[in-house]
């Protein structure tokens, strides 16, 4: 379990590099996605940008030489990198990218899975619901303009 929890403290200060690092330096014109792959070959956590520049990496020993490492326990451990680093506000240098989203990718920057989407404080509805809200919004809109 120390382990593990050492594992997680490199990757989220590795993470918080790469933050830094896009909030003083990013000349991308909107930063949509953060890609995080993994090396399991070298054990290497790579940090890309938009632009599939590698903007940060650490090297994982515990994770060297284990190619048969299942995606979801790698998952498991970005995701509660990830929530860390939103709970403690430390994507906040990145306030005027949000919302953006941080993918668990493969060597190729395909997303594998989604492991958060930063900034996304708008709490809308379901997406049905919305449509919902939507046609009735746009339903009375008509009617009040057919009346005038």
């Amino acid at each position: 379990m120390e382990v593990r929890s050492k594992t997680q403290s490199l990757i989220k200060e590795t993470a918080l590099e790469a933050t830094r690092i896009l909030a003083e330096s990013y000349q991308g014109t909107v930063l949509d996605n953060l890609h995080i792959a993994i090396d399991k070959e070298s054990g290497e956590v790579l940090f890309y940008d938009l632009d599939e520049n590698c903007i940060a990496s650490i090297v994982i020993d515990e994770w060297m030489g284990k190619t048969s490492l299942p995606d979801s326990t790698i998952i498991s451990v970005l995701r509660s990198v990830i929530g860390e680093i939103e709970d403690d506000h430390g994507f906040d240098l990145l306030e005027i990218y949000k919302p953006f989203s941080v993918n668990y990718s493969d060597e190729s920057l395909n997303v594998i899975e989604k492991l958060a989407l930063i900034g996304d404080d708008m709490n809308l509805e379901s997406d049905n619901d919305l449509l919902e809200k939507f046609d009735r919004e746009f339903d009375e809109f008509l009617d009040k303009l057919l009346k005038e």
